[in-house]
């Protein structure tokens, strides 16, 4: 009797052994597999911060391009001085708004997905959030600027303008931006305010994306180390 109910327990146990070996095996199946699709998405994402780069240098320039075009036209204001062709490119640069176009599907495939604690590392999770707030925010910032320009600005220099468009020899930044075309003087007190008003937006706007492209650099060293991490692992369980 003794024998039989040994014999019972040690297959009972080898049973169960064998299902939590089973049910052991697929989980880690799963959790690698998903560790694979995450280090994808991260390779991806990381293409995608260098297009984010090259846009956010891109437009830090342009806001730059309204810092000094502001100054510049304070100055103007402070003379008796008629307008001039170089007068209606600064005038025209004003006007510049720019657009952050950053690809985000990769980012929320991973917060989605709950995959963002497989990962394994705080610093990268920590960097993705705030990153991805930052951009946000600059949007938020953008959207401030364009609103001045489109509702206040380009109304307004409408009543000195006969056109506002590309033209040839006018490059106001990248051959991207139109240009006013003037038939008369803008009162200098006005144009004085909206020199001042966009010219500080300008100024930050162009710190806002300098801290952008600080916080891309980091997210790509990042997302190096972890990809050289993964990669040591790896070799090291073939070993």
């Amino acid at each position: 009797m003794k024998n039989i109910l040994a014999r019972g327990g040690v297959e009972f146990l080898a049973v169960f052994l064998g299902i939590a070996l089973s049910l052991w095996v697929d989980e880690y199946q799963k959790t690698k597999e998903s560790k694979k699709l995450s280090n994808q998405i991260l390779n991806r994402l990381y293409k995608n911060l260098e297009a984010d780069s090259t846009d956010g240098l891109w437009n830090q320039k342009a806001h730059n391009l309204v810092i000094d075009s502001g100054d510049y036209i304070l100055d103007w204001c402070k003379t008796n001085d008629d307008l001039n062709d170089s007068i209606e490119i600064h005038l025209s640069r004003l006007a510049i708004a720019t657009t952050l176009v950053n690809i985000e599907e990769e980012y929320n495939a991973l917060k989605s997905s709950g995959r963002m604690e497989l990962l394994e590392d705080e610093r990268l999770v920590t960097a993705l959030h705030d990153y991805y707030s930052w951009v946000a925010y600059i949007k938020i910032i953008q959207t401030n600027i364009r609103n001045i320009v489109v509702d206040q600005y380009l109304p307004f220099m409408t009543n000195y303008s006969e056109y506002f468009g590309l033209i040839k020899g006018k490059n106001i930044y990248d051959n991207t931006y139109p240009a006013f075309e003037l038939h008369s003087v803008p009162p200098k007190k006005k144009i004085s305010h909206y020199a001042s008003h966009l010219g500080t937006y300008g100024f930050y706007a162009s710190g806002v994306y300098k801290t952008f492209m600080d916080k891309v650099t980091l997210l790509r060293k990042l997302i190096r180390e972890k990809n050289r991490a993964s990669s040591d692992s790896n070799e090291t369980i073939k070993s």
